[in-house]
């Protein structure tokens, strides 16, 4: 999630059109070898707070260091 953000227009994107790039670059996918699905990637955001900002309408932000 960070690779793509990082290289996104403002650092953001919503948690849909994460999930289907960090699968098309094959950066994660689920042991079926199938896409993790948005809610699974907007889920991870909390286990990362210091990293990760939820904006609304699903939109995922990667906080500035």
């Amino acid at each position: 999630m960070r690779i793509v953000l990082s290289e996104a227009e403002n650092k953001t994107m919503h948690a849909s059109e994460l999930a289907d790039e960090i699968y098309r670059r094959r950066l994660y996918l689920k042991k079926d070898g199938s896409k993790a699905e948005y809610t699974q990637i907007r889920a991870r955001c909390g286990h990362y707070p210091d990293m990760f900002e939820v904006l609304p309408g699903n939109y995922i932000k990667l906080k500035e260091d």
